[in-house]
């Protein structure tokens, strides 16, 4: 039977970590603080629209790769400002066959893992879906097509690939595989710098900031900017990726706010450096426009900033 790893038990590692032990799949979850107190004493808890609420309670909860030991595969979820401490902590998780795969917000976290652990024991992912910590131990998903995607970093099939998918559908996780990686990246990569950055700048749901015109015009462009510098970058995208993406933000729960959002209201380091600060940085570079991108990052970067200074750690 494949042993699941989830490094970062967060919305979405827990959410899925959940729904892989919740259906036997032998799953060792990688936390700390409160959450992980929580977890050893009540298990995970997990309150969702679909399959609805659910404990787990037979699975490892624990801080130390070296007690959940190896995994066939290892689900890293954790949040980019972690990765510096966050990648090597893999390690003692990693077995002869393993593999990694990033669920994480960005486009460029797959070759940062592949530079300590190899191409051919990486692949990329997007998990589309609305789930954050509630409470320690407890997770909540709200909306979101409940999805993940992967693929290998160059493309192409990969032989564990389908055994992977398999497993992951016993546990009611609606996974596929991806031959080209880069196109569903940047398909959320575009959706995601609108929801997070434009949720996490106004503190306001979905709903309320597509009903006005003006921060409805904001999120639209901010859409237009990431879309306009994929092509640049080479991204094979369909024609007017951005207004599809943008019809798929408007089809989502009007009281949902991206995960960047969460982490504004609960004080907590921001992936803005990986998000519109990436498209700030790589816009310079090819010669791409990027205002709205731009403003955002260097609005809620001083957001970082700050919950940096809270929590007594070092920014990039």
């Amino acid at each position: 039977m494949m042993r699941f790893g989830v490094i970062g038990t967060g919305g979405v590692g827990g959410y899925f970590g959940g729904l892989l032990a919740r259906a036997g799949l032998p799953v060792c979850f990688i936390a700390r603080g409160s959450h992980l107190s929580a977890l050893k004493q009540h298990g995970l808890a997990v309150e969702s629209v679909e399959p609805g609420a659910f404990n787990v309670r037979d699975a490892v909860f624990t801080d130390d790769p070296a007690e959940a030991g190896p995994c066939d595969v290892i689900l890293y979820c954790v949040k980019t400002p972690a990765n510096d401490e966050a990648i090597p902590f893999v390690r003692p998780m990693m077995g002869p066959d393993s593999m990694v795969i990033s669920l994480q917000n960005g486009v460029d976290n797959g070759e940062l893992l592949a530079r300590e652990y190899g191409g051919d024991r990486v692949m990329e992912g997007a998990a589309y879906v609305f789930s954050a910590i509630a409470a320690p131990g407890r997770i909540h998903q709200t909306a979101g097509p409940r999805r993940i995607v992967f693929g290998r970093l160059g493309g192409g099939a990969i032989p564990a690939g389908e055994r992977i998918v398999e497993a992951m559908r016993r546990g009611q996780v609606d996974a596929r595989l991806s031959t080209d990686i880069r196109i569903e990246l940047w398909n959320k990569f575009i959706l995601i710098c609108a929801v997070s950055g434009m949720t996490a700048l106004t503190r306001r749901p979905l709903g309320e900031i597509l009903g006005y015109d003006g921060t409805a015009r904001m999120a639209r462009e901010v859409m237009r900017e990431v879309f306009q510098l994929a092509l640049a970058m080479g991204i094979p995208l369909e024609p007017e990726s951005d207004a599809a993406n943008y019809r798929f933000m408007a089809q989502q729960d009007p009281s949902g706010k991206g995960s960047m959002c969460h982490d504004v209201e609960a004080g907590r380091r921001l992936e803005i450096d990986s998000l519109c600060g990436y498209v700030s940085r790589m816009g310079r570079i090819h010669g791409v426009a990027t205002p709205l991108n731009d403003y955002l990052y260097d609005t809620l970067k001083l957001e970082d900033l700050q919950a940096v200074r809270r929590l007594g750690g070092t920014a990039s």
